[in-house]
């Protein structure tokens, strides 16, 4: 939902590559939700450290370190000497599709919501020590739709969990580190989709006004 290709690190991680830029609208970061807060914002993208696919919490114990907690993924927001104002926290869409059937970083492998929250708070308390300067913005997250599938309903109960229960841990987990909500699931509309989850150029405005509106 965030990558876009020629901009996200490592450079075989992006989602949105040639052809679903084109199917999509996606062509550029101002088309992208993030591009569009950035310019509203009259600020300066640094880096976007996002990876198609992955997760909060790490699926096993030979995963490459490209789970959300991971130091590799804490620390590799800064460029050239430049640190974050602002770090964008769009993270959990996966987790809440695979019940978050993980581990936070070590430990038994478990279906129980407490192993995203210790991940997510894992996250924050790196993403704070790493950068301590920088404002951290966590995303609830959102509805989608597809108007190019008339039969696509929105999955509310996924793996076994409602999303509302993801987004309660989200909320929790930047109250307790001091980090700002941007509260996707309540405040925005249902955004349009290229295939019912990733959004095309209209649910990436959708994703943005949202974020904008609660700013």
């Amino acid at each position: 939902m965030s990558t876009l290709e020629g901009y996200s690190r490592p450079k075989d991680a992006a989602f949105y590559d040639a052809a679903r830029k084109y199917e999509s609208g996606v062509l550029r970061p101002a088309d992208t939700w993030w591009g569009m807060v950035i310019d509203h914002l009259g600020g300066r993208l640094l880096v976007n450290n996002s990876i198609s696919g992955s997760m909060v919490c790490r699926r096993s114990p030979d995963q490459s370190p490209s789970y959300g907690c991971s130091d590799e993924r804490t620390s590799a927001l800064d460029w050239d000497g430049d640190l974050p104002d602002v770090i964008l926290v769009a993270m959990g869409m996966n987790d809440w599709g695979c019940g978050a059937k993980a581990r936070p970083e070590d430990g038994e492998e478990s279906e129980d919501l407490s192993v995203f929250s210790a991940a997510y708070a894992r996250m924050l308390e790196k993403l704070k020590a790493n950068y301590p300067t920088s404002e951290i913005w966590c995303f609830t997250l959102p509805v989608s739709t597809c108007t190019r599938n008339a039969n696509f309903v929105f999955p509310y109960r996924y793996a076994g969990r409602h999303i509302e229960e993801y987004c309660e841990v989200i909320r929790a987990c930047a109250k307790a580190q001091d980090c700002r909500v941007i509260d996707w699931y309540s405040a925005a509309d249902p955004y349009d989709t290229i295939d019912d989850f990733h959004p095309n150029r209209e649910g990436m405005q959708t994703l943005a006004d949202a974020a904008i509106a609660q700013l």
